[in-house]
């Protein structure tokens, strides 16, 4: 029998309590992930590549070295998907690679594939106006949090092979989010003391970059999908919610030490043939979970988005083709690996976490 998250939560050896209200009832339905029993971890891959100026040759060539890379037969992923920088921590239109794996060994064969420092001299003199990055992490499923709004589409990790969709009701509360981690019931996922950006920080270009998370550092990818929206409906999201929705990411960028917001990008996917599709996500690491919760709870920005996508749900009721969806990782110390080629101060991590610095 399939386990639903309530009986994965609702243990009596809590050592805290769900912050679900008593008697709640979801206002629209809400399902999450569950994984295959033998799933033990999600891995995950962020790979870019970004120009310095405009040497459009020399990205396109870039391109096609990490295309090929990641869709390699060495560790291939079970799931890919591809996307452009509009906004963020990062240069605009970067293209940009998320993939995923449920098998440990075949994550690894993908990174030592990679050699992002020998691709990036792969380039020859186009190098120098070429920066490459990844940020890659491990996931256990315990601290791994799902929401999906519709099951019309299947974005991110719930494109694993096995994956239930079970609907729930540890949603429309706040702290409903906290309730779905199952690690929450005997962890606060407390962030370290110090947890201060370097300073100096690393300049980026011309050097060589790695790096790694401090405890319960927090990964969110957050998206929207509206490619089957009749033309009423897409009216709707793109004139009203959208502009709310990029309020919100824009009050966290300019106000990251606040916020914790500390490698938030926002992206638009595009398809195999790089053309832009009705999709899009916020995907990047915050401080910490506490951080995150703060700003979704307390901020204007984010009540103005969270009311209005109850709004759209009401006003197009069971017919609704938009749907909104994230995946969140909370990580222990060490689980995730940053590493930057030649890429600006601004990518990503670069001025948020300690670097370990070469010249190249």
């Amino acid at each position: 029998m399939s386990t639903t998250l309530e009986e994965v939560v609702e243990t009596k050896d809590r050592r805290y309590p769900l912050k679900r209200p008593p008697n709640h009832k979801v206002p629209v339905p809400r399902w999450t992930l569950k994984l295959p029993d033998a799933v033990t971890h999600i891995y995950t891959l962020y790979v870019g590549a970004q120009a310095h100026g405009a040497d459009h040759s020399a990205l396109a060539s870039a391109e096609q070295i990490m295309e090929k890379l990641i869709r390699s037969d060495q560790g291939k992923p079970m799931a890919v998907d591809i996307l452009r920088v509009t906004h963020g921590f990062d240069v605009v239109d970067s293209k940009v690679w998320v993939a995923y794996w449920t098998d440990a060994k075949a994550f690894q064969a993908k990174l030592d594939a990679l050699g992002l420092r020998k691709a990036w001299n792969d380039l020859g003199e186009a190098k120098h106006s070429i920066g490459l990055w990844s940020e890659s992490f491990t996931t256990p499923v315990e601290r791994l949090e799902t929401n999906y709004a519709s099951l019309l589409h299947q974005p991110g990790i719930s494109q694993a092979p096995g994956a239930e969709f079970p609907a729930h009701n540890l949603t429309a509360y706040w702290g409903a989010g906290r309730d779905r981690l199952p690690a929450s019931k005997d962890d606060l996922f407390h962030p370290p003391d110090e947890t201060r950006p370097p300073d100096p920080a690393p300049v980026g270009v011309g050097q060589y970059l790695t790096g790694t998370n401090y405890d319960n550092m927090c990964h969110i990818r957050s998206g929207q999908w509206w490619e089957q929206c009749p033309p009423d409906e897409r009216e709707a999201y793109e004139s009203d919610l959208q502009i709310k929705l990029m309020g919100g990411m824009q009050h966290l960028w300019d106000n990251p030490l606040e916020t914790g917001t500390i490698g938030l990008r926002f992206l638009q996917n595009v398809n195999g043939a790089d053309e832009k599709i009705r999709e899009s996500c916020g995907a990047g690491f915050f401080r910490n979970w506490a951080d995150l919760e703060y700003w979704s709870s307390t901020h204007p920005s984010h009540l103005a988005i969270f009311v209005g996508a109850l709004a759209h749900a009401r006003k197009f009721g069971p017919d609704k083709k938009f749907m909104t969806w994230h995946e969140v990782s909370i990580l222990k110390e060490g689980e995730a690996r940053f590493e930057y080629v030649n890429c600006e101060p601004s990518t990503g991590l670069i001025r948020w976490v300690k670097m370990e610095q070469q010249e190249l």
